[in-house]
């Protein structure tokens, strides 16, 4: 997996106060299943946005190129199976989040909304590569634009 995702599963950790102890450090490293789908949440949304842009320069063959090949399938069709991939990775994170124990509730809630985000920045382009475009109207929103209360 070439997803950072596991890594930031971590160093989220590192601001969240009493939360971050040792026991939740070790349940990070352990690479649970809310982060591993959440790793293959990020690794395929950018894949599917980003790979022409990518087949276009020597690179390493992106998860669309690698599921055309195995299932002998166009580019349209794999990118409909990852999307597949994505939502099982989806109901485990759900699955995940149904019965979180005390210690677990806040990591759980932190992982789910890295992930809501990771999807929005790769929901329809590449928008952290291309962050001209829905990305900086995003952050623009959210930091500098007036909050209507």
């Amino acid at each position: 997996m070439s997803s950072a995702y596991p890594l930031f599963a971590s160093v989220i950790l590192v601001g969240m106060g009493e939360v971050a102890t040792k026991e939740a450090f070790e349940w990070a490293a352990r690479f649970p299943k809310i982060v591993e789908a959440s790793a293959v949440i990020a690794r395929i949304m950018n894949d599917i946005t980003s790979y022409e842009r990518e087949g276009k320069r020597e690179h390493v063959v992106s998860t669309v190129h690698c599921c055309m090949k195995e299932y002998g399938t166009s580019i349209d069709d794999a990118c409909k199976k990852l999307q597949e991939m994505v939502e099982d990775a989806w109901k485990d994170i759900n699955q995940e989040c149904l019965d979180p124990t005390t210690f677990l509730a806040p990591l759980l809630q932190t992982s789910l909304y890295f992930t809501r985000i990771i999807e929005n920045v790769y929901k329809y382009i590449d928008a952290y590569t291309e962050s001209q475009t829905t990305m900086r109207e995003c952050i623009s929103l959210l930091l500098v634009g007036p909050v209507p209360i």
